[in-house]
C-alpha cells in the first residue's frame, strides 16, 4: 500500500485508501460516546461562521474512523494552516447553489460551486495519480477530490458560464482526456493553502476526521482531532473529537476556577464526567454529542487547560457517580443561595438524588446577596417576547413559594391580561443573569447576609484582610476563619480550625476553645435561636405595585439550584472535606464507583 502526500504546490502524491464502512450522521453523536470520545461542537447553528481557518504545527492527515481505528486517506503533514470553504452557497435546506448574495463570494467567504472535472471517476488511486501527474505539469490549480471516488478538479467557478467560459481552453490544452462541467455538490468542502486548492471532499458521503495533535481555531487550541461536515441548518459545522478526559481537560477549568482547593476540582471533574457520559441527543442532527457552551458545559480546549485542574481529572479518571447503578445526570450550579431544591421544583422531573439540602456552606461567597432593578417597561418587553401581552404593567405578586423560599410562581397584572409564570421559567423570561436564582422577594429586610469574620479570610469573605481588636488570629495567617454569619432566619457559625471558634456578635469578640466533634453539637455557644432549617424565611405570598415605575427584588444565589453548589464545595474543600464527601453531600444516596 502506498500512502499519499501533498506538498504546497501539489507535487506528486503517494497514496492509500481503504474500503470503509462507516455509521451514518444520525448515528455519529452516540457512535463517538460509546467509543470513549466526545465530540463537541465548535461552530454551528447561530455561530456559523465560513470560512474556517485551522492551524497545526504538526500538520494534518485526512481520513476516517471505524470505532477508534483511524484509517488514513490523504496526508496534509506539510500544511501547518488550511482554509475550509463551502464549495458554493446555498440557501437553508436547499440542494441548489445560489449565486446572487455576491457578497459571500466577493469577500471571499465562499468558493465555487462550480469546476472543472478531467477525467471520470478513476476506479484506482494509482489511475488517478497517474492521470493527476499529467495535468498538473501543464495547468495551474489542479487538485484532487475525493467524492464518490477519486476524481481531479481544475478551477473554482462562482457560477456556469464562469465555468463554460474556461472549458474549450481547458479541453485544447488537455487533448488526450475528457473534460466536463462538475455540478455543484451540497456537502462538497474545499481545502485551500496560501490561496490554491489542497484539495476537496464530500462531507455528506461520509464521516471524515482530520488528524493531528493540536489544532488551533478562532484563536483557540483544541487538542487531537476534527471534523467538518455541510448539514441543512448548520450548513458549516466544525466538530472537535476528543476523548472523554481530554474533554474534561477543557472542561474543569471553565466550570470552577483552576486555583480552587483539588479536592473540589474533582468533585466537579466528576459532576462534569457525569454531565457528558449521560448526554441527550439534543445535538444529534448537527451529529455531535455536546457544544461548547454553557447550553452544555464550558469547554475551552486546550487553551483553557491548567495543571491542577488536569491532575483533578486525571485523579479521578474512571470515577462517576450512580444512583441505583446507574450513572446520573449530575446538575450543579454557582451558588445555592444557602439552600439547594428538589429537581422538581425548578424544572419537572423528580430525580430522587437531587434533594432539598441546607448549605450553608455557600454563604459569604459572592452572590450570597444581590439585587435587581427592573424596569417596567423591561418588563414589559420581556413577557412579549416570551408571548405574554399584558399591556401596561400595574403590578407584580409572588404566589407561591416552595419550602426553600424560591418563588414557585409570579404574576404579572397588567392593563390587557395577566400573566403567570412557574418555576424557572421565571428566569427564562426576566433574564437569568439579572435574576440569578429563584431565591428573592420585595421585601428589603430579607437582603442582608450579615458576614462577620476576622483575620486574613481566604474562603468565604476574601476581600477582608484586616484584623478587628481582640482578634487573636494574624493577618498573615493561611487559615481560614471561622465566620459567624446573621440572616433574618438567624445567626449560626461555621468553622475550619480544629480547636476555635470566635464568635462577632454586636461588635463583641468572643474566642471558644472547643474540639471538632463537640463544636459540632454544641448549643451554648451559637448565638442563634435554635435549628437553622432554611437560611431566608420569606411571606409565602408577596405583592408589588408599578406604578412607581421600576420594582427592586433582593435574592441569594446564583443559579439553578439544583444539584452542588460550587462555592459550597470550595468551602467544604477548605474544611477537609474529600470530594467523595462532597459529592455525596450534594446528591443524595448516591454512590461514587470506578467503571
Amino acid at each position: 500500500m502506498k500512502e499519499i502526500t501533498l506538498n504546497r504546490f501539489a507535487k506528486v502524491l503517494v497514496i492509500f485508501i481503504l474500503l470503509l464502512t462507516m455509521f451514518n450522521q444520525s448515528n455519529a453523536s452516540s457512535f463517538a460516546l460509546d467509543s470513549g470520545r466526545v465530540d463537541v461542537g465548535i461552530i454551528f447553528g447561530a455561530n456559523n461562521q465560513f470560512p474556517i481557518g485551522v492551524t497545526s504545527a504538526q500538520g494534518f492527515v485526512f481520513g476516517s474512523e471505524v470505532g477508534t481505528i483511524f484509517s488514513p486517506i490523504l496526508d496534509l503533514s506539510n500544511y501547518t494552516s488550511l482554509t475550509i470553504y463551502k464549495d458554493g452557497f446555498y440557501e437553508s435546506g436547499s440542494q441548489s447553489l445560489v449565486t446572487t448574495p455576491q457578497g459571500y463570494y466577493s469577500n471571499r467567504q465562499v468558493m465555487g460551486g462550480y469546476h472543472l472535472q478531467v477525467g471520470e471517476v478513476f476506479a484506482s488511486y494509482e489511475l488517478a495519480l497517474e492521470a493527476f501527474v499529467k495535468v498538473n505539469s501543464r495547468i495551474e490549480n489542479v487538485y484532487l477530490v475525493y467524492d464518490d471516488g477519486w476524481r481531479i478538479f481544475v478551477g473554482i467557478y462562482v457560477d456556469l458560464l464562469e465555468a463554460e467560459s474556461q472549458l474549450n481552453l481547458l479541453t485544447a490544452a488537455l487533448p488526450e482526456f475528457e473534460v466536463k462541467i462538475a455540478e455543484p455538490n451540497f456537502g462538497r468542502v474545499i481545502l485551500m493553502s496560501d490561496n490554491k486548492p489542497v484539495f476537496s471532499f464530500d462531507s455528506s458521503e461520509q464521516e471524515y476526521v482530520f488528524k493531528t495533535t493540536r489544532f488551533t481555531v478562532n484563536s483557540v487550541e483544541y487538542r487531537s482531532n476534527f471534523i467538518v461536515r455541510r448539514l441543512a441548518g448548520s450548513d458549516f459545522t466544525f466538530i472537535n473529537r476528543v476523548t472523554v478526559e481530554e474533554y474534561l481537560y477543557g472542561v474543569v477549568p471553565k466550570e470552577m476556577s483552576a486555583g480552587w482547593p483539588l479536592e473540589a476540582l474533582k468533585a466537579q471533574a466528576i459532576a462534569s464526567r457525569n454531565f457528558v457520559l449521560t448526554a441527550s441527543n439534543k445535538y444529534v442532527n448537527f451529529g455531535f454529542d455536546v457544544c461548547n457552551t454553557v447550553n452544555s458545559q464550558v469547554y475551552g480546549g486546550f487553551s483553557a487547560e491548567k495543571p491542577l485542574s488536569n491532575q483533578a481529572v486525571d485523579e479521578t479518571a474512571g470515577y462517576a457517580l450512580v444512583y441505583d447503578d446507574k450513572i446520573i445526570p449530575m446538575y450543579f450550579h454557582a451558588h445555592s443561595g444557602g439552600i439547594t431544591d428538589n429537581s422538581e421544583n425548578i424544572w419537572s422531573a423528580e430525580l430522587p438524588y437531587i434533594r432539598q439540602t441546607l448549605d450553608l456552606y455557600s454563604i459569604g461567597y459572592p452572590n450570597t446577596d444581590w439585587s435587581v432593578t427592573l424596569n417596567h417597561a423591561d418588563i414589559e418587553a420581556k413577557l412579549i417576547i416570551a408571548g405574554y401581552n399584558v399591556g401596561s404593567l400595574k403590578s407584580i405578586e409572588i404566589l407561591e413559594r416552595y419550602d426553600s423560599g424560591r418563588v414557585a410562581k409570579m404574576s404579572f397584572i397588567g392593563t390587557l391580561s395577566t400573566a403567570t409564570i412557574s418555576k424557572d421559567k421565571i428566569r427564562s423570561v426576566l433574564g437569568s443573569s439579572s435574576v440569578k436564582s429563584l431565591l428573592f422577594s420585595f421585601d428589603a429586610s430579607t437582603a442582608v447576609t450579615d458576614l462577620s469574620t476576622m483575620g486574613n479570610v481566604t474562603g468565604a469573605n476574601a476581600n477582608t484582610n484586616t484584623t478587628p481588636s481582640g482578634s487573636s488570629v494574624s493577618a498573615g495567617s493561611q487559615a481560614i476563619t471561622p465566620v459567624v454569619v446573621r440572616t433574618n432566619a438567624g445567626i449560626y457559625a461555621t468553622f475550619v480550625d480544629s480547636s476555635h471558634l470566635t464568635i462577632v456578635e454586636n461588635g463583641k469578640t468572643t474566642t471558644v476553645s472547643i474540639d471538632k466533634s463537640a463544636l459540632r453539637n454544641a448549643k451554648d455557644i451559637y448565638a442563634s435561636t435554635g435549628n437553622i432549617s432554611v437560611p431566608y424565611v420569606y411571606s409565602s405570598s408577596e405583592s408589588f405595585d408599578m406604578s412607581s415605575g421600576n420594582v427592586i427584588l433582593y435574592g441569594h444565589g446564583y443559579g439553578h439550584g439544583l444539584g452542588m453548589s460550587q462555592w459550597g464545595a470550595k468551602k467544604m474543600a477548605e474544611e477537609g472535606k474529600t470530594f467523595e464527601e462532597i459529592l455525596l453531600y450534594y446528591y443524595k444516596d448516591t454512590q461514587l464507583v470506578r467503571r
